[in-house]
């Protein structure tokens, strides 16, 4: 049985004019420079393409990219899917300006396989001591500017003679073997670097198939995401596909691939848009971003610097602002810069819309000012494609892209989970920002632990929020009653209508059905009341105005301070109150400055049984976790568990106490 070709994409890299299309042409014969005005310029101004049988076995699709500082993007658009680089530095000239910046993009892009072409070694004639001396620039410019890269083969050769081309097609074997598989079950991801009509066939476009494959024998329809602005989704159909110039009926990740698509026009189509199936790519304004800011760079980022973004084959200009550093549980800074040398997730803000996925690899670069042609600054991988909108919310912002950041799905899902609140949110949402495609068992897994609840067939939401509305509901029936006396209940509809904040109507349904399960409610014919007792005996009006801040804020209590600023009240006031309703067992105290209603307080014990009994041990990060609570809550929380013999201190964690299972 014959073995598999393995497909391989390489780019070209280097300065303008070392000859880098000269040397394309004498391994593959083929001349890249297609346009009249690159004939004329002698330089490459578009990513020009050629196949290249490397041996038996072995297949490349070499994207050849301009070495000009004003055409960078364009060669971004060209490295962002090779697996490899052939960097190509000339031996009379070493390392020159965008020798070094196209390293500082391999970087930047995860490229981590690569072999040197030291080219025009004829002009040398035979000088060893001068060759000795380019090795020597390559390999400190590898090790400075792209450590991943620093043992890469380094190849004296010449395009014009011949000479070396046997020993670069060897060291272009040797890492082509060491490549990984890229991923075949993931979601089809194309992003489109050319368009054009060939005749007989029609619209094509093509580019490098970053995950999945293509197949279009059972569907041939594909969602075009589409860049820039007033350009909608849309649902296409590929009528054939090619790779090198052959039909295919399959095309897997890592080949360089091209479509024919029927009933839309070249005009229709951009370089930059992504053709994809399912629910992995998006077209955003917005993303959320872990950023290596490079070294050179003379501006400190701060909100609202401009940058230039080119993420896939697509660019835009851009505005940042940093949230925070990765590592940490501090909630985000009112204001944070990003100063040269340093990482940071960050938010960025597109001035036009394009297409991004988690874990999409983008480059960002400093234009305007004295900056002719721009030079690149920084860039590094998306964490969050649709990060939700909002005002003043950099924390929570900065919360969910740490979480996202991370390699561990269910700490990403359950960060989305608990994101959405009240809101719950689709199997396709949580797809599309955890960059998943398997999450279903690990979903399911959620729901049989008590984390999650799964609403309907698609939807999910954050199992603590639904004893918070139930705990509001019962609030709302409270209130009810108080108001009238005289009737019976209130219906389902008003039930639900006077439910707090943003609250979709399947997790009212589903916080209203927590509620009765557990007797906080009851309903009576058509109308619901509240269950069991009354509402708490013996309260002042005032002790009912603090109860209902306490239920209202959930597993996040007010402080004394917030108490007497929203119910009006003195010290000695909201003192009195907040005894009273310990007293009467409506709140429970947890320390001299904290207090949960009886409803959240059982919650949040509830959670942590859970967790122990499924796990020997619990520490302040898990219940934060587990909780979406800030440190001040999450500590004083677990020293009140102590207190009770639900836990028990261990160093610095807690495992499970006497009392735990009692009851």
């Amino acid at each position: 049985m014959a073995k598999p070709v393995r497909d391989l994409v390489l780019g070209t890299a280097g300065h303008i004019d070392h000859g880098k299309t000269a040397l394309v042409r004498a391994l593959t014969g083929v001349d890249t420079d297609r346009l009249p005005e690159e004939k004329r310029r002698g330089i490459t101004i578009d990513l020009g393409f050629a196949a290249w049988q490397v041996g038996p076995g072995l297949q490349a699709s070499i994207v050849d990219v301009p070495g000009h500082e004003a055409f960078v993007r364009t060669m971004v658009a060209g490295a962002g899917g090779v697996d490899a680089v052939l960097l190509v530095v000339s031996a009379e000239e070493g390392v020159m300006p965008q020798t070094r910046e196209h390293l500082l993009v391999c970087r930047l892009l995860g490229i981590t396989h690569a072999v040197v072409a030291l080219t025009k070694i004829d002009r040398l004639h035979g000088d060893a001591e001068a060759i000795a001396l380019a090795e020597a620039d390559v390999r400190a410019a590898l090790a400075d500017l792209a450590p991943a890269l620093g043992s890469a083969a380094i190849v004296p050769c010449s395009a014009h003679s011949g000479a070396g081309l046997p020993e670069l097609t060897a060291a272009v074997r040797r890492v082509a073997a060491q490549l990984p598989v890229r991923p075949l079950r993931d979601r089809p991801i194309l992003p489109v670097d050319r368009c054009f009509v060939l005749k007989g066939h029609g619209t094509v476009v093509t580019g490098t198939l970053l995950s999945g494959q293509l197949e279009i024998a059972a569907d041939p329809h594909f969602t075009l995401v589409p860049t820039g602005p007033d350009r909608p989704v849309r649902e296409l159909r590929a009528r054939a596909l090619h790779v090198r110039g052959a039909a295919a009926s399959r095309i897997p990740a890592g080949a360089r691939a091209a479509v024919n698509l029927g009933g839309v026009a070249v005009s229709e189509l951009a370089r930059g848009d992504v053709l994809t199936r399912g629910h992995r790519v998006v077209a955003g304004d917005a993303v959320h971003a872990l950023l290596e800011h490079l070294p050179h760079d003379p501006r400190t980022w701060r909100s609202g610097t401009s940058v230039q973004v080119c993420a896939g084959t697509a660019h835009t200009t851009g505005r940042l602002d940093p949230l925070g550093p990765l590592a940490g549980d501090e909630d985000a800074p009112k204001t944070m810069s990003l100063a040269p040398g340093t990482s940071a997730l960050v938010r960025i803000r597109l001035d036009t819309p394009l297409p991004t996925w988690h874990g999409q690899r983008i480059v960002l670069r400093s234009h305007g000012g004295d900056l002719a042609h721009g030079h690149t600054c920084g860039g590094g991988v998306v964490v969050d494609p649709r990060p939700r909108p909002g005002r003043g919310q950099r924390s929570r912002w900065l919360r969910v892209a740490r979480a996202l950041a991370g390699a561990e799905l269910r700490a990403r899902l359950a960060a989305l989970l608990a994101d959405a609140g009240a809101l719950a949110i689709s199997r396709d949402e949580l797809e599309l920002r955890s960059g998943a495609l398997d999450l279903d068992a690990v979903l399911s897994d959620m729901v049989q632990s008590s984390d999650a609840v799964r609403l309907g067939d698609s939807r999910h939401v954050a199992a603590a929020v639904l004893p918070e509305l139930a705990a509001a509901a019962v609030t709302v029936a409270d209130r009810f009653h108080a108001a009238h006396p005289d009737r019976p209940g209130l219906s389902r509809a008003a039930l639900l209508g006077g439910l707090p904040g943003r609250v979709a109507p399947d997790v009212a349904a589903a916080a209203l059905d927590h509620a009765l399960r557990r007797g906080l409610l009851e309903l009576r014919g058509d109308v619901l009341v509240r269950g069991g007792t009354e509402p708490t005996p013996g309260l002042s009006p005032v002790g009912h105005k603090v109860l209902d801040l306490y239920v209202r804020a959930g597993v996040a209590p007010p402080t004394l301070k917030e108490v007497q600023a929203a119910a009006n009240l003195t010290e000695r006031q909201a003192l009195d109150a907040l005894t009273a309703l310990q007293k009467a067992g409506a709140l429970v105290r947890v320390s001299a400055d904290l207090s949960l209603a009886r409803e959240h307080h059982a919650a949040l014990v509830d959670k942590v049984r859970s967790h122990l009994g499924a796990s020997p041990q619990i520490d302040v990060q898990t219940l934060k976790g587990l909780t979406g609570l800030s440190r001040k809550f999450v500590v004083p929380f677990l020293e009140h568990l102590d207190r009770l013999g639900l836990t028990r201190r261990q160093g610095e964690v807690r495992v499970a106490g006497p009392k735990l299972h009692a009851g």
